[in-house]
């Protein structure tokens, strides 16, 4: 107990400093969790039996935030040259090596652990460029918190007491109460957040404003389920031990990988 609030006192406000100053400190707390990331995550997966290229995902995964941050342009479709490069990479050291069984599994599970932490998190970078982009990714960071911390506090409390089931077969502790109230409590801080700090930057309809909370809500708990989803495949409980009671990397930024680029395409474009 006593390293979980150590880490959260000292890690909660540097945090916080780093979303909302953005630059060049931004960049490297964004290539130190794709690496411990890309790290724990093809340590998981040769606990589960596969064999990554662990070097070439390394190098890929780190390419793909420095290209998109020295480029200096909020362009995503960089993001595309890294993985490209990487894909023949691998396929061709495959033909150079000769080798034929599991070159599909192998080769797979490198391009996933790269697209799926590198290519994700980088669109933390590609947020910052946005306006209001770095009052944004704190936003998210705090509706993530309210989102986890609300599922679990109504699970807790009234959890399978209207539905019996588990929300998944994935998370078996996870219950429906939990999530709805994870939802309802993300809508209400993000109507609250627009309200008195104007995160929009303008005149928004109320109901928007609320589904963007609502659609958070749920992305967040899609990419909680999804690490759980690997972890489970391959039989780890976490995903490391950096945090101590924490877990690693990948257990404290697994919502965030999917809500900043669902954020990021919604500000966009829509």
């Amino acid at each position: 107990m006593l390293n979980r609030i150590l880490v959260a006192l000292i890690g909660i406000p540097l945090l916080m400093t780093v979303l909302l100053k953005g630059g060049f400190l931004l960049l490297l707390f964004v290539n130190f969790v794709i690496l411990v990331g890309l790290f724990e995550f093809y340590k998981m997966a040769e606990i589960g039996g596969k064999k990554p290229d662990v070097n070439l995902g390394y190098i890929a995964g780190l390419a793909i935030p420095n290209i998109i941050y020295f480029a200096n342009v909020d362009n995503s479709t960089l993001i595309l040259m890294p993985i490209t490069l990487l894909t023949m990479a691998l396929i061709g050291k495959k033909v150079l090596q000769n080798k034929v069984e599991n070159s599909s599994r192998d080769i797979g599970v490198t391009l996933l652990g790269v697209i799926y932490i590198s290519g994700l998190f980088t669109h933390l970078l590609l947020m910052n460029y946005l306006p209001n982009g770095g009052k944004w990714l704190l936003t998210i960071q705090v509706l993530v918190w309210v989102c986890d911390s609300f599922a679990y506090f109504v699970g807790m409390g009234i959890g399978r007491k209207i539905f019996k089931r588990g929300f998944s077969s994935i998370s078996p502790k996870k219950s429906i109460e939990g999530s709805i109230g994870g939802t309802v409590f993300t809508m209400l801080t993000i109507y609250l957040i627009n309200k008195y700090f104007n995160i929009f930057g303008g005149e928004v309809n109320t109901l928007v404003v609320l589904l963007f909370g609502f659609l958070i809500s749920i992305v967040a708990q899609i990419g909680d389920l999804g690490e759980s989803m690997f972890k489970r495949e391959f039989k780890v409980k976490d995903s490391g031990k950096l945090l101590g009671e924490h877990g690693g990397i990948l257990d404290r930024f697994d919502s965030m990988l999917f809500v900043v680029p669902v954020v990021y395409y919604l500000l966009k474009f829509i």
